[in-house]
């Protein structure tokens, strides 16, 4: 959808503690930060939206009735998936393969010991799952008619079992799903008003596990988003906002409502997605090519890295121990955020997450009930965070009770002091995140010190500089609006849909090229038909093609970029010749199974439709010798040094581009605060990013 004219735009992160937002204006952007409401979503995102029309001497309605374009990334999904809390989901299956799910595809762990592997839990109730009989075979041939009764009497039986959605599994569907169409009739008819998803529609790839389990994963996540999507859009239809309403998927990109709640799924992980995309516009506006991204916002850390600006993409994405058939960025999450809880393991030793006290009550310097310590009242004890100005003075922090939180849990129980026990808190938040950008950077080839670390979210700017001291990365940018900068990333969010098709093309038959163009053929019809039911310009789609390629015999695929147009009989040799090199690029010289068959064995269609992109703020940065003028000196204890210091305090809003300082100091900036420590220097730039130096790791 593309929306009505007017002078705003909003771009809204829906966190485990906060509810982050970024208001586009004809001159910049304003942003503001509130507690998320898990009861009702809404109540959280509308009181983020008049605190930042309030900035700009308006109120929440005035600000919506002129509002073009409201995009919103949360956690609804990702929360129902992990914590596999949702609807109840029946499943109606081919006759025989009822324990496809308790299979799980099979092996799950490294162990060994067959006696410690530990199956997955059970995401469909045994009672919940029904056969029926029908059966297509690999070319999509009916070799066993449907049996309309059975479907019927399935129906009506997961009815009466509970069951709140149904997900259709039918083997080989994606060749031929005329079974599970005439299924979805059967139930519609059965059973009036309930949601289900067809596997075929979801993901038409070959290998039933993973294809299934986003059927049931997509019924799973429904009713919770249909809830929140609903509610959201009765809210803001109340306040006057006529514009166009989408959501951000984890691929990054957004669509709009009515393909939210066909396909829930495709939102898991959009919130760290946003800042991902975000960290990709900003390094591409200051020239850096090769980017790490961290993102610590209440609940968890979230890391990705872009090599040549370009974000891994995790295909068939695993959630625990179940492969589903969604594609989405590569995102590696910890729990490390500021709401993480510092505990005493059976052993004695301390730990931080991941467990996490949210926002409700939250960590115990909110004051709201919370007792467990937390990060952010280590940050609180050592005065890394002042307790008058925290979110720009809403919410006072009760010291006293972050104090007696770490005294009772850590400090007490080791002979520490508070203050030790504090900065071992924040040490080992520091550790869990540099073990984290490891697993994105080192292990996958990657020398952070050829890379920028770019860190955003409430918390990160205290920690960033020990992380990279840890890594060896040299550089860090901490962009311009950083504590609510996954709703910036929204808020720049193209629309993109994906899609996928099992071809099996294998390469030495050439005379399977007509029958894979027709497969694109019909692919682009529904991409066409796809962007034409949200008003998105059918001449404007960007459409990028990939296909899955494999050596025969092998299980899993390799990505390679294909041309857009269509395939000719010489490009099956064409495509044959090259792949081993772009196998070789992932594998490692000499693992290319030369002289193989080669199978291109899916096909994937991404559409991109470029949107309007908010105005930032640029200035020319202004050279001087003269440093800033602190607002404040403040007592802390220094977490690595474990002594007391005390340190400048410079008001964000006064330090203009150009503006240096040096640590060790504090820079306030009201939502968040960075922290330099000894041997760290920070510039601001032209577009008002802090841009961070190391010195020498102690």
């Amino acid at each position: 959808m593309q929306g009505s004219q007017g002078e705003y735009a909003i771009g809204v992160d829906v966190g485990g503690t906060h509810t982050d937002l970024i208001l586009a204006t004809p001159t910049g952007l304003v942003r503001s930060k509130a507690f998320t409401t898990h009861g009702n979503y809404s109540e959280g995102i509308f009181r983020a939206v008049e605190l930042a029309a309030n900035q700009i001497g308006r109120d929440a309605g005035q600000v919506l009735s002129q509002c073009r374009a409201f995009v919103n990334g949360s956690t609804i999904v990702t929360n129902a998936i992990t914590e596999l809390r949702g609807a109840k989901v029946g499943v109606l299956i081919t006759r025989g393969f009822r324990d496809t799910f308790r299979l799980a595809g099979g092996a799950r762990t490294d162990e060994y010991d067959d006696h410690l592997q530990i199956p997955p839990p059970e995401v469909v109730e045994r009672d919940c799952i029904a056969e029926v009989t029908e059966r297509v075979d690999s070319t999509g041939q009916i070799v066993a008619p449907l049996a309309e009764d059975e479907v019927r009497e399935a129906v009506r039986t997961l009815r009466r079992n509970g069951a709140e959605a149904i997900a259709v599994c039918y083997l080989w569907s994606f060749q031929n799903p005329a079974h599970e169409l005439r299924t979805g009739e059967i139930i519609a008819e059965e059973f009036p008003g309930a949601f289900f998803t067809l596997s075929h529609a979801t993901h038409p790839v070959i290998g039933e596990f993973p294809r299934f389990m986003t059927a049931v994963f997509n019924c799973l996540s429904h009713r919770a988003t249909t809830r929140y999507v609903d509610g959201l859009k009765t809210e803001l239809g109340k306040a006057g906002f006529a514009g166009a309403l989408t959501f951000f998927q984890g691929i990054g990109g957004s669509i709009g409502v009515e393909a939210v709640q066909e396909t829930p799924i495709t939102l898991m992980q959009s919130g760290p997605a946003g800042g991902v995309m975000g960290a990709r516009q900003i390094a591409e506006k200051l020239g850096i090519r090769n980017v790490l991204v961290g993102d610590m916002g209440g609940t968890s850390f979230d890391t990705a890295v872009l090599a040549n600006l370009v974000p891994l993409v995790a295909r068939e994405a695993s959630f625990g121990a179940y492969r589903t058939g969604i594609n989405i960025l590569d995102i590696v999450s910890v729990g490390a955020g500021g709401g993480s809880i510092a505990w005493l393991d059976a052993r004695g030793v301390p730990q931080v997450g991941p467990h996490s006290a949210g926002s409700e009550p939250g960590p115990a310097c909110y004051a709201r009930g919370g007792t467990r310590p937390t990060v952010t009242d280590a940050n609180v004890i050592l005065g890394l965070i002042n307790p008058d100005n925290y979110l720009k003075g809403a919410h006072q922090l009760d010291i006293a009770a972050a104090r007696e939180a770490v005294r009772k849990s850590i400090a007490d129980p080791l002979g520490w002091t508070v203050d030790r026990a504090a900065a071992a808190i924040y040490d080992l938040a520091v550790i869990e995140m540099a073990n984290a950008l490891r697993m994105v950077s080192v292990e996958r080839g990657h020398h952070p010190r050829e890379f920028t670390f770019f860190s955003y979210g409430g918390g990160l700017g205290l920690f960033a500089v020990e992380i990279c001291r840890r890594l060896g990365c040299p550089n860090i940018i901490i962009p311009d609006n950083c504590s609510a900068f996954s709703a910036f990333g929204v808020l720049t969010a193209d629309y993109v849909r994906q899609y996928q098709r099992t071809v099996n093309w294998q390469l030495d038959d050439p005379s399977q090229a007509a029958h894979v163009n027709a497969i694109v053929a019909d692919m682009l019809a529904q991409v066409v038909a796809d962007a034409q039911s949200e008003n998105i310009p059918v001449d404007q789609l960007e459409i990028e093609r990939s296909g899955e390629f494999r050596f025969l015999g092998q299980v899993h695929q390799v990505s390679v970029p294909l041309p857009d147009r269509p395939f000719t009989p010489e490009d099956a040799s064409a495509l044959a010749d090259a792949f081993p090199a772009a196998y070789e690029e992932n594998y490692g010289a000499g693992t290319a199974w030369k002289g193989s068959s080669v199978v291109l064995v899916n096909l994937s269609l991404k559409a991109v439709f470029r949107r309007e992109k908010p105005v930032s703020r640029e200035c020319e940065p202004i050279v001087s010798d003269v440093p800033p003028e602190p607002v404040a000196m403040r007592t802390i204890f220094q977490p690595f040094e474990r002594a007391l210091a005390e340190v400048p305090v410079y008001a964000e809003a006064t330090l203009v581009p150009g503006t240096r300082v040096e640590g060790p100091c504090i820079i306030d900036v009201g939502d968040t605060t960075i922290y330099l420590p000894t041997g760290s220097s920070g510039v601001r730039d032209r577009f008002f990013n802090f841009s961070l130096t190391l010195g020498a790791s102690k």
